[in-house]
């Protein structure tokens, strides 16, 4: 590619960047980072900057490397020139970081496999600490059996290849990275989970885009084995969430042990040993968030928790008394928007617009369970909610605004 055709590519992924503080303060310098992109892309010299460390503490504490602006962009033009052909070699059951699939597409297949007469009984499975102990060595190697199948001339082939081995063979915490928000809470994440205690070569960056990418890439491997060699029909996988279904009790622990088998020996990873569950189908899978049932599912108590805590800071956002704001989030958009501040200089429309969404994307969650009463009784009960939203319709699906 040229660089004005790489060009041009960056400037699409701009757009899919979507309306971030990164992306504004970096607007009036857009034309020249674009292009000094572009000369890299073209010329094979690109070299991602540090990233920038944050903890979030929902559903569980972790730590996330967010990438710097530029290369956000560069994940963004990667992306786009590789995903569409070589999603096309994932399985159907594969339903994370990929277009048209989701939790909530997850959560229909396994109901649709639970209504099948021949499975009475689930298996469900988590890999332990996936992304601190991916093998980077493993994942280049993966990714170069891919570049044949990329529709695109030599040159083209060589760029994209050079910057995907760039990122893949990237060090998270080499150079150090920049810490941002609470640095006391680092200490608590176990080691094994933490890439600052990785070994060399070991580990892929959670709050990276291409990471989500290549984490399909990598455990596509497995897919590929439980389906053509193992056989199972009746299985799901979210991330590092699998579920198997069948009648044969002893069938699905096999299945377990040789899926553990397959990924230490292929892949350097292993199943989490407290995490593996055997249940009937009729008692219900506690999966992505859900309660699932063959024909129905329940909100989880997390949600609804996590759902209150949001409305308690929304609630001192709006109506702060001091410095400090109850039930302060530490990860995602608003744990951004608190640790720089800019949630104290944000106009009150764009702060309600901003909370509106937030809100109406945990009632759309829990629409797709059996949540009428818990709908109403959120609104009834809670003051936030009651004196400040409109409800669209009867049924509390969702907000349509804040009362004047």
């Amino acid at each position: 590619m040229t660089q004005e055709q790489i060009a041009e590519k960056l400037y699409e992924s701009v757009r899919r960047l979507g309306n971030s503080s990164d992306k504004k303060r970096a607007f009036i310098k857009l034309p020249s980072i674009i292009l000094k992109l572009a000369k890299e892309i073209e010329s094979m010299t690109y070299r991602p900057n540090r990233f920038r460390v944050f903890i979030v503490t929902d559903p569980k504490v972790r730590e996330i490397f967010a990438p710097d602006f530029r290369d956000r962009l560069v994940q963004q033009w990667l992306i786009g020139m590789v995903e569409p052909t070589i999603d096309k070699q994932f399985i159907d059951d594969s339903f994370a970081n990929r277009k048209g699939k989701g939790t909530l597409a997850a959560i229909k297949r396994v109901q649709h496999f639970m209504r099948k007469k021949q499975n009475t009984h689930y298996c469900q499975l988590d890999i332990r600490s996936f992304f601190p102990t991916i093998d980077r060595c493993i994942l280049l190697s993966l990714w170069k059996k891919q570049l044949h199948r990329l529709p695109y001339d030599e040159m083209t082939l060589q760029q994209i290849d050079a910057v995907a081995t760039t990122i893949i063979t990237q060090s998270p915490t080499k150079p150090a990275p920049l810490m941002s928000g609470r640095r006391d809470l680092l200490s608590s994440i176990p080691s094994h989970k933490s890439l600052f205690h990785a070994k060399e070569g070991i580990g892929l960056p959670i709050g990276s885009l291409s990471s989500q990418f290549f984490s399909n890439l990598y455990l596509n491997e497995l897919d590929q084995y439980v389906k053509h060699t193992l056989k199972i029909n009746s299985y799901v996988r979210y991330v590092d969430d699998m579920m198997l279904l069948d009648n044969d009790v002893q069938l699905l622990m096999e299945q377990k042990n040789k899926i553990n088998d397959f990924l230490r020996v292929n892949l350097g990873l292993s199943l989490h040993p407290n995490k593996v569950v055997l249940q009937r189908v009729k008692q219900g899978a506690n999966f992505l968030g859900a309660i699932v049932f063959p024909h129905h599912t329940y909100v989880r108590r997390r949600q609804i928790k996590s759902l209150k805590a949001r409305i308690d800071f929304f609630d001192s956002l709006l109506h702060p008394v001091n410095s400090s704001f109850r039930n302060a989030p530490t990860g995602g958009s608003w744990g951004k928007c608190v640790s720089t501040g800019e949630c104290v200089d944000l106009p009150v429309q764009t702060k309600q617009q901003k909370i509106l969404a937030t809100i109406n994307s945990y009632f759309g969650l829990f629409v797709q369970s059996h949540s009428f009463k818990l709908r109403y009784k959120l609104f009834v009960n809670n003051t936030f909610l009651n004196d400040s939203l409109l409800p669209s319709n009867a049924d509390i699906t969702h907000f349509c605004c804040f009362k004047s």
